[in-house]
């Protein structure tokens, strides 16, 4: 059941504009890289070493900057191709087979591509949150979704009950 629900909201993610999977990239990358340095600090207190032992500039350079700079690269080089032919020739192949579909995006792999990135740094967000807490922040939501959806069936259930 979550491998269905993880795959159909990103696939409904595909279809939202690309400015918007940008800016979810970018806040992803900027929360990995400050739960990176906070789970630094907590190795730093653990060893009793000097924050800046651990964590250096190089770090910083060789892991998050070309990181991200390889994310956005790749996404650049696709987007004109995408933009120009690859969109394009799958609307024409979805009206060709008689459904009629307006996406809010004319990029579609770009963005697809984008989502992609973006649950890679959801991972590492949940690495570095290991790291600092020992939880699987991943696990937590999902246990606490499935309370949620435990609760709104009991309801649902309830109310069947008093309508009969």
């Amino acid at each position: 059941m979550k491998n269905t629900l993880a795959i159909l909201v990103g696939a409904l993610a595909v279809f939202a504009p690309i400015q918007l999977s940008i800016i979810i990239l970018m806040g992803m990358i900027f929360v990995d890289t400050f739960v990176k340095l906070i789970s630094l600090k907590k190795i730093s207190i653990n060893e009793k070493r000097s924050f800046f032992d651990v964590f250096s500039s190089k770090m910083l350079r060789q892991g998050y900057i070309y990181k991200s700079a390889g994310y956005f690269i790749l996404a650049l080089a696709l987007f004109p191709l995408d933009y120009f032919f690859l969109t394009p020739f799958i609307c024409h192949i979805i009206e060709y087979t008689g459904i009629g579909l307006d996406f809010m995006t004319k990029a579609l792999l770009t963005n697809g591509l984008l989502i992609i990135f973006s649950m890679i740094e959801l991972g590492s967000i949940n690495e570095n949150w290991i790291d600092i807490s020992g939880n699987n922040l991943l696990k937590g939501v999902r246990v606490t979704v499935l309370k949620i959806k435990k609760v709104l069936l009991d309801s649902v259930n309830f109310f069947k009950g008093i309508k009969k």
